[in-house]
């Protein structure tokens, strides 16, 4: 028999529903933070990715390579995962008609007990999950030797997803292809984003040869902005990275927090930092989320991001 996770200790005689997708943004959360590791040392699944060819690596730009080489890496098609992409599709929904004037919900004690014991399910299985993750930190040696291999014979299309495609997606919500397209028409903003997850697309002639017209014809502020991102990260707007990567917790932790009060179920803000540290114990093996330091700082910033997420949902759903 499994052992039992700190987060299913967290979980216990909470809202499955609530508490799947309160796991989801933590674990979406830690994910983010890992990623920005990822971009600073080069390295993925402890494989590091040494300087490529430039020409080869700008081309990556414009390829389907590097999603097709991830594919290849991990299976995307599992029941379990499709299940994920569909229940978070119907959340969505339901969010969006919640916001209807006059809508009613009824639903009956026998169909709210069903997709209760649904929701039960698919969290079991993200807790399957979670161990799963955790266990293969030291994956078997046949699993070990797969993976090098892979990670060797796709190491371009790879380098690329997981140093520029991924983040782009977790930092941006756009592709880098979408960013690409617009750092070409001098767009300062997108050229700041590219850089900061990868330096080395300052390198690319198409986009050295707008940077060097902002330089030269552009704002001395644009300029600046340009320079500043070489060394930056992507959302860095603080000293330290630790910082950074509470602010990206708090993000996450708020998104849950506002989701849940639109849906009619309200956590307490202590609660989410709660997750966050049964997650740390699960993961890193330490009692508390070592970037969460100031508790009550924590609680409030995740109430006043969800105030202020909740206030953009509304003002989105009213000019739709």
């Amino acid at each position: 028999m499994s052992s039992k996770l700190r987060v299913e200790t967290w979980a216990n005689h909470k809202n499955p529903a609530m508490a799947f997708f309160t796991i989801q943004h933590a674990l979406f959360a830690r994910m983010k933070c890992k990623t920005m590791r990822h971009i600073k040392e080069r390295t993925a699944y402890g494989h590091y990715f040494p300087l490529p060819d430039f020409p080869s690596w700008f081309a990556m730009y414009r390829s389907r390579r590097p999603v097709l080489a991830y594919k290849r890496l991990v299976s995307h098609n599992s029941e379990f995962d499709q299940k994920q992409l569909d229940l978070f599709s119907d959340l969505k929904k339901l969010g969006k008609q919640l916001k209807k004037k006059n809508i009613e919900l009824n639903i009956s004690p026998d169909a709210k007990a069903d997709a209760l014991k649904e929701w039960q399910g698919m969290l079991s299985s993200l807790f399957d999950e979670i161990r799963d993750d955790i266990a293969n930190t030291a994956l078997v040696p046949e699993v070990q030797e797969k993976l090098e291999k892979a990670l060797v014979n796709d190491e371009l299309p790879l380098g690329f997803y997981f140093l520029v495609y991924a983040p782009c997606l977790e930092f941006y919500q756009t592709s880098p292809a979408s960013l690409y397209r617009k750092a070409l028409n001098r767009d300062v903003d997108a050229i700041a984003s590219l850089l900061k997850i990868d330096p080395l697309v300052m390198h690319d002639p198409a986009v050295g040869f707008q940077i060097q017209s902002i330089r030269l014809h552009g704002k001395v502020n644009d300029y600046e902005l340009i320079l500043d991102a070489i060394t930056s990260t992507p959302k860095l707007n603080y000293k330290t990275l630790s910082n950074e990567r509470r602010s990206i917790k708090s993000d996450q932790g708020a998104k849950a927090f506002g989701l849940a009060l639109e849906l009619g179920h309200k956590w307490e803000s202590q609660e989410i930092r709660e997750l966050f540290n049964a997650l740390a114990a699960d993961y890193d093996g330490s009692q508390f989320d070592d970037d969460i330091k100031k508790l009550d700082s924590f609680d409030r910033t995740i109430r006043a991001k969800a105030a202020d997420w909740r206030k953009q949902f509304h003002s989105s759903e009213k000019q739709k």
